[in-house]
């Protein structure tokens, strides 16, 4: 079966669920900040989709959760504690809990940050 892009799509079998979703272009950056939108909440696993226009920013935050964030398309200068890290598409950083970091766009960017549930 062939997937046709959409916004959403979830296709249910007797052996499971997949979902496809689109993460580019789904909002807009505002005014020198990026977009945020929750694209996926699903078994504990939220995946958001953040859009950056060139020179956005978000400033210095921390996460509750362990996440990975992967750029999607366009470059990032992301800012840890021990240094900056150029992420771009074909990389995969991941984040402990509570770990404080910036991301600066160098470029127009998608990025998804993937929040994984913590561990008991």
């Amino acid at each position: 079966m062939v997937h046709e892009p959409s916004d959403r799509a979830t296709v249910r079998s007797a052996k499971g669920e997949s979902i496809l979703v689109e993460l580019v272009g789904r909002s807009e950056p505002q005014h020198g900040h990026p977009s945020a939108t929750t694209v996926l909440d699903e078994d504990g696993v939220r995946v958001v989709a953040f859009e950056f226009g060139a020179g956005d920013a978000l400033k210095e935050h921390a996460a509750p959760h362990p996440a990975l964030v992967q750029v999607v398309r366009g470059r990032v200068n992301f800012t840890l504690p021990d240094g900056v890290v150029d992420l771009a598409p074909g990389r995969v950083l991941h984040l402990t809990a509570g770990l404080r970091h910036a991301v600066d766009a160098v470029e127009p960017t998608t990025l998804t940050v993937t929040l994984l549930p913590l561990r008991h």
